[in-house]
């Protein structure tokens, strides 16, 4: 296998950090911007948010985005996760690990469109916000073909990368959730869908059972639990904040954490839906290919002269 380069590692490792401290950062509202947006008749409280109150507006008028919390944590689970990946793909006792060399280009794709989607979600113009939505439906496929480099829900392995595989399954997991719940936002910045209770309510209640029947198909594809948790941190989510407002979609995302929670209980604990192939170092099996070869070569004297003796 080829060696991936010092400077190949320490480059991504440099990409991954810097794009999360970039989008970390981006699109937090300044402080002092809390009087003005009081005077324009916001709520006091969206100086302590971390969202833009542009963007907050336009995620009031959708019901199935959730809590800020929720983003809270999974962002930082995911990006902690992902930049102890970066560095640990960087040391030198990984640079012939097949499955780093592999992800590192998907995982360089994937965050510099992690820091295009900060510097559009820092934009409050129209186009930067439709941007904004787009990025993240863009980085899905690549997050899903990261997560196949990296032969997460194919391969055993050991040590801290089976650890270190986490974020990728939570990263994929969340992208998936975020495009469904970005997608009545990206309606509503193009005046596709005006918010109508009476009549969204069933709707978006047929939404979340969708998305977790298709969660769960996709999770037992990958083989992977781990991508389920991100939908339970969601709904929950969602519930939390439609309680007391649309209490029949806070009741049904509830119920739709509790049900993917339950199916946790059972596959995150081992980890997997069906058996992995083991990680099988390549130098062993050319061992073993050449000592077969030495033994064609090299036939047992002892058997072939009984089996003359024997005729």
């Amino acid at each position: 296998m080829r060696n991936y380069s010092l400077l190949g590692r320490i480059g991504t490792a440099v990409l991954v950090v810097a794009s999360i401290v970039y989008t970390a950062t981006a699109g937090r509202p300044k402080a002092s911007s809390g009087k003005k947006r009081e005077n324009d008749g916001a709520p006091a409280d969206y100086a302590e948010e971390n969202v833009l109150p542009e963007y907050r507006r336009v995620f009031d008028e959708n019901p199935i985005v959730p809590d800020g919390w929720t983003f809270g944590v999974v962002w930082s689970t995911i990006y902690a996760g992902t930049a102890a990946y970066a560095i640990y793909q960087a040391l030198p006792s990984q640079q012939t690990n097949p499955r780093f060399q592999r992800a590192a280009p998907w995982l360089a794709i994937s965050y510099v469109l992690n820091a295009a989607f900060g510097r559009l979600f820092s934009d409050t113009r129209m186009e930067s916000m439709i941007g904004s939505d787009l990025v993240t439906k863009a980085s899905l496929p690549v997050a899903l073909v990261l997560h196949q480099q990296l032969e997460i829900g194919e391969t055993e392995v050991k040590g801290p990368e089976q650890y270190l595989r986490i974020p990728f399954s939570l990263y994929a997991g969340w992208l998936t959730a975020a495009s469904v719940v970005g997608t009545p936002n990206l309606l509503y910045n193009l005046n596709l869908w005006k918010p109508n209770p009476s009549r969204d309510t069933p709707v978006f209640i047929g939404v979340l059972a969708a998305t977790t029947g298709t969660a769960y198909t996709v999770a037992r594809r990958l083989n992977d639990p781990y991508y389920l948790l991100p939908f339970v941190a969601g709904f929950a989510g969602i519930a939390t904040k439609q309680y007391g407002k649309n209490n029949a979609i806070a009741l049904s995302a509830a119920a739709f954490s509790l049900a993917v929670g339950a199916i946790l209980t059972k596959w995150l604990p081992r980890g997997k839906f069906r058996e992995l192939a083991s990680d099988v170092d390549e130098s062993d099996i050319y061992d073993e290919e050449e000592d077969l070869w030495w033994e064609d070569e090299n036939p047992n004297r002892e058997s072939e002269s009984y089996s003359y003796t024997s005729i």
